[in-house]
């Protein structure tokens, strides 16, 4: 049943391959909510412009084999990976797993997980699949 989905998702090469995935794959009232920032957009519109302004230079890496150790300390607690998911209110639209399923994913991959404070799910639930501390 999702096999278009997955091969879409194969294909993916950067984030904008996996937005237009997404908006084939998502309901449209959940791919707006997401696609979407808060108010005015103006802190959206920032984010894009600074990042724009990154140029990445791929070769930098060359040479190096996996697994990199891409390990880093994040408001003093040791992660595995430089980056979290963020906070996204009413998780549960999206998965019925919600936020328990967006923190069991970090927690899998030694990332932090921050809960919305209009999630879906309790902090009780959350705290159950995220590690001690």
């Amino acid at each position: 049943l999702d096999a278009a989905s997955h091969r879409r998702l194969a294909a993916c090469v950067n984030i904008s391959d996996l937005r237009d995935a997404a908006k084939l794959r998502a309901h449209k009232m959940v791919f707006d909510y997401l696609d979407a920032g808060a108010d005015d957009e103006i802190t959206m519109r920032r984010n894009k412009d600074a990042f724009s302004s990154l140029e990445l230079h791929y070769r930098l890496l060359a040479g190096l084999k996996p697994p990199l150790d891409m390990s880093t300390r994040i408001m003093g607690r040791n992660v595995t990976v430089p980056f979290f998911p963020a906070p996204t209110a009413g998780s549960k639209m999206f998965h019925a797993d919600g936020e328990v399923g967006v923190a069991r994913a970090a927690a899998a991959h030694g990332a932090m997980y921050c809960l919305s404070t209009m999630g879906t799910s309790s902090p009780a639930e959350v705290s159950r699949v995220s590690p001690p501390g």
